[in-house]
């Protein structure tokens, strides 16, 4: 007893330990369906030849679950696949689902992925979300004579969020092999199938008939049969159409009355045809049209008499699925006039597709060229088939930075007046009776766009969808796109090439600068990006290279609701400029007569233009810069250059240069100083005695008269006179700075 105790104990015990070891364990990322978030995905039952298969894929989460942007992938092997490109052509997704690039890939074991990523700003995180869409394709020929085909096919679908996988499902699908045999009489569809009403139909292309193609099979088992001809009945709302290739036949393909005739010409060891040749002009004038089909005689056929009967069939562009329903292609096969063998093909337009297409929505302005606008919407509301209820709702979330203006037109038998929600920014109208087949309804309504940080290329994108029975039907999306609100277009004055390099700054009517250094591209173009409705002018602030500046402001006007952006032109003068240096010639200005400035004097084709005063501190140099280079008849200006005279120098000019050399002043001749004769001595004269009897003398004058003339002396070396002595100084100084100039030059 005691030992089954301590049995029982260790069960209990080993059993403690497993469970909480398997608490502990860490979970698989990859979690069954109907996780949250999840994803589910079924497949059909069974799957037989050129069926179209159709993959129902859901997203599903309760609120905010789907907190980051993620993906599903699809996996689909692709040996079920007739046209892999069916997979993404046929695909119909809307928001949040959207493809990448090449979102259709083939792994490493022959299985097709299709990536469809979901952006999860798309979704509602307040509310739970689920989401579907649906995956179609057609399915090859199923032989039952081609082993390679296995008995199930399985799909799966996986739902990643970031990088993570947090759920898969699988859906298992019968494929079910065709019984190839040898047929008195067949028809056959090359079109997808499927299931409709329980009928197993050939699903029509309203956009290529020739895909339509219909091949009638004449006595493949190779039997005798006398007076032959095949009776065909078409459906109503079609009509006859050349057909897409069928089978790999040699010979003459072009075909007669919409037909092409092939005879079975090789016989494969499987006992199956494998060689054809067109015979079509053979029975040219054996096939007879009638208003319900038509019939071709084929008069003998010999066991050797094997045919495959081409054509396609164009359905009514004006009807509907509904209208279309299931209809059957027959077709008997008689032998002198009696019906030995029978076959039909049943038709149908596919249903299933996303109804979208039931409600269109337009804009009037595809382009705006400001930052605000009005914009008017317009939804038109039709009935495919069946009826649309009364209550359905149309229900418009209105673009960002928009609000709802007014109803502008509305059909009020069918349509309540609208009802704006200001916090969610939607419209909704609401059906007020059925709408009936072939009915339809139209509403217009204005919104007012405001965007002060808006961008061009900015896309203004809105859809209306109708919602009832649960089910949101999304109309094609419209777009509206933001553009430059003005261009200038920068060129040369005389050859109208575009300038690069220019920049500009955007002034408003304020006066305000609202945009500083718009630079024009290689094309000579400035644009403004997205402006606001109101009076501008573009005022130039640097020129292109070797250009002028004008300053000139080129003012124009944004107003509410443009739809195209304002052109502007702006020319450009070339430009040129002349320099050159002033070299004083003059010992360092020993002499002290050197000016604090000159003056340079521009001339415009001898026209004075402009004058300069030119200082040391210029380091005697000088420019005129910024000079019109062409006059208006596109001719070169002469530019020269003249210095106005300078004391005590004189001017040698060299193009655009000036040297001044300094001219000593002559000093001015002093007269000789003439020197006193030396006083003659006086001898004292003896003090006479006082004579009795005094003699007084009286001095005399001898003036001598004489005809002769003093001969001049010759000068000698002894006298030279000084300003022959100053001149000979001077012409000695300048001759050496001339020599001494050259020598520099």
């Amino acid at each position: 007893m005691k030992n089954i105790r301590k049995i029982v104990f260790s069960v209990l015990v080993l059993s403690l330990v497993i469970s909480q070891l398997l608490i502990l364990m860490p979970k698989n990322a990859s979690a069954a369906a109907g996780d949250d978030p999840g994803t589910t995905i079924t497949a059909p039952e069974n799957i037989s030849s050129r069926q179209q298969v159709e993959l129902t894929v859901t997203l599903a989460s309760s609120s905010g679950h789907l907190d980051e942007d993620g993906y599903i992938n699809v996996q689909i092997p692709n040996f079920i696949v007739a046209n892999k490109q069916d997979i993404v052509n046929q695909l119909y997704i809307d928001a949040p689902f959207y493809l990448e690039d090449n979102p259709l890939k083939e792994d490493e074991n022959g299985n097709y992925i299709l990536k469809v990523n979901y952006d999860h700003t798309k979704i509602d995180q307040e509310s739970a979300a689920g989401q579907t869409f649906t995956v179609k394709f057609k399915a090859p020929r199923i032989s039952s004579e081609d082993t390679s085909f296995p008995s199930t096919v399985s799909f799966s679908s996986t739902l990643f969020k970031g990088t993570e996988s947090v759920s898969k499902d699988s859906a298992t699908s019968q494929i079910r092999t065709d019984n190839p045999g040898l047929p008195l009489l067949e028809k056959r569809s090359v079109q997808s199938h499927k299931v409709i009403d329980g009928v197993n139909v050939a699903l029509m292309s309203k956009d290529d008939p020739s895909a339509n193609v219909f091949a009638i099979l004449v006595n493949y088992n190779q039997r005798h049969i006398t007076n032959a001809k095949i009776v065909d009945t078409t459906p109503q709302n079609t009509q006859l159409a050349n057909p897409q290739k069928y089978v790999p036949a040699s010979g003459d393909n072009t075909p007669s009355q919409h037909f092409r005739i092939a005879k079975v010409t090789g016989w494969g060891d499987d006992g199956l045809p494998n060689a054809w040749e067109y015979v079509t002009s053979d029975f040219a004038n054996k096939i007879n049209i009638t208003p319900t089909g038509f019939s071709i005689d084929l008069g003998e056929l010999t066991p050797d008499d094997s045919y495959v009967i081409m054509y396609a069939e164009k359905v009514d562009d004006n009807i509907t699925s509904s209208e279309f329903g299931v209809r059957y292609n027959h077709v008997d096969l008689t032998s002198n006039d009696a019906i030995i063998k029978s076959a039909e093909s049943a038709i149908a337009l596919d249903t299933e597709d996303y109804n979208y297409t039931q409600l269109t929505k337009n804009v009037d302005k595809p382009v705006i060229a400001t930052s605000d606008s009005s914009l008017v919407y317009s939804l038109s509301l039709s009935n495919q088939y069946g009826t649309i209820p009364a209550g359905t709702k149309i229900v418009d979330p209105l673009p960002e930075y928009t609000t709802y203006d007014k109803t502008i037109q509305i059909d009020s038998q069918y349509l309540s007046n609208g009802v704006y929600d200001a916090t969610t920014k939607t419209i909704t109208y609401t059906l007020l009776k059925d709408l009936n087949m072939g009915e339809s309804t139209n509403v217009k309504f204005a919104v007012n766009y405001a965007n002060p940080d808006a961008k061009a290329n900015d896309k203004i994108i809105n859809k209306a969808y109708i919602s009832y029975a649960g089910t949101d039907i999304y109309s094609a999306s419209v777009t509206t796109t933001v553009a430059n609100s003005a261009i200038l277009v920068k060129k040369d004055t005389n050859t109208k090439a575009a300038l690069a390099g220019a920049v500009f700054n955007l002034i408003d009517e304020n006066g305000d600068t609202v945009l500083k250094d718009l630079t024009t591209d290689s094309n000579g173009i400035v644009r403004t990006g997205v402006l606001k409705p109101g009076s501008y002018k573009f005022v130039e602030t640097k020129a292109p290279a070797s250009y002028l500046l004008d300053e000139k402001p080129v003012p124009f006007t944004i107003n509410y609701g443009d739809t195209k952006a304002v052109t502007l032109e702006k020319d450009n003068a070339q430009s040129t400029s002349v320099s050159g240096q002033k070299t004083w010639m003059d010992n360092e200005n020993i002499a002290g007569q050197r000016p604090e400035n000159i003056t340079i004097d521009l001339y415009q084709n001898g026209v004075l233009l402009d004058s300069k005063k030119v200082t040391a501190d210029d380091n005697w140099s000088y420019s005129f810069a910024d000079l019109p280079k062409l006059d208006t008849d596109g001719k070169e200006y002469v530019y020269t250059l003249k210095e106005e005279p300078v004391a005590h120098y004189t001017t040698i000019q060299d193009g655009y240069n000036f040297t001044n050399i300094f001219v000593p002043t002559p000093p001015t001749p002093v007269p000789p100083v003439p020197t006193p004769p030396a006083p003659v001595p006086v001898p004292p004269m003896p003090t006479p005695k006082n004579p009795t009897n005094p003699i007084i003398v009286v001095p005399t004058k001898t003036v001598i008269d004489s005809d002769d003339t003093p001969e001049s002396l010759p000068k000698t070396g002894d006298d030279t006179p000084l300003d022959a002595l100053l001149w000979g100084l001077f012409l000695t100084v300048l001759a050496s700075f001339t020599l001494l100039y050259q020598n520099k030059k």
